[in-house]
């Protein structure tokens, strides 16, 4: 029950990310090729691309000190470094897409790409470690409730 939920609360960030729409093989080969070519540096632009942008939203500024300075240096890096993916990397994919797919199949691409770079970041251990302190505000004994008595089907017949 202790992995279950810490699989949940590892994997609960990555569900703020819009769902995708059903991608199509030419958004599916893009994500793979951004995937392919981001290297762990980049990676870690990304995630502080991320995590700058999101200290933006009021309701958790306070709790982050990104300065005007630190946002440009990080918005210039994480330009240059999808700049260098679409025009370099994987411009093949990109034209492909956007012939094919249209401009919803390289969003649909960059969303993929995003939600596997942040997942990199549940998996540091400072994080994961941060993540696991939730369980002990989780009340194990109403989670149990939610598990079927033996016997009983998942339908609720017996």
């Amino acid at each position: 029950m202790r992995r279950l939920c810490l699989l949940l609360v590892m994997l609960g960030p990555l569900s703020a990310w819009p769902a995708l729409a059903r991608a199509g093989s030419y958004a599916d080969a893009l994500s793979q090729c951004l995937i392919h070519a981001t290297t762990p540096a980049d990676q870690k632009i990304v995630v502080r691309w991320a995590f700058a942008t999101l200290a933006l939203d009021p309701d958790v500024a306070s709790m982050a000190s990104v300065s005007s300075a630190q946002r440009a240096a990080i918005n210039q890096q994480a330009g240059s470094l999808v700049t260098d993916l679409l025009t370099q990397s994987c411009s093949q994919p990109v034209q492909q897409a956007l012939m094919f797919e249209g401009t919803t199949g390289v969003e649909n691409a960059f969303e993929a790409w995003g939600r596997w770079a942040v997942t990199g970041l549940v998996a540091e251990p400072h994080v994961a470690q941060g993540m696991g302190q939730l369980l002990q505000y989780i009340d194990i004994g109403k989670l149990m409730s939610l598990v079927p008595l033996q016997g009983l089907t998942p339908n609720g017949s017996g």
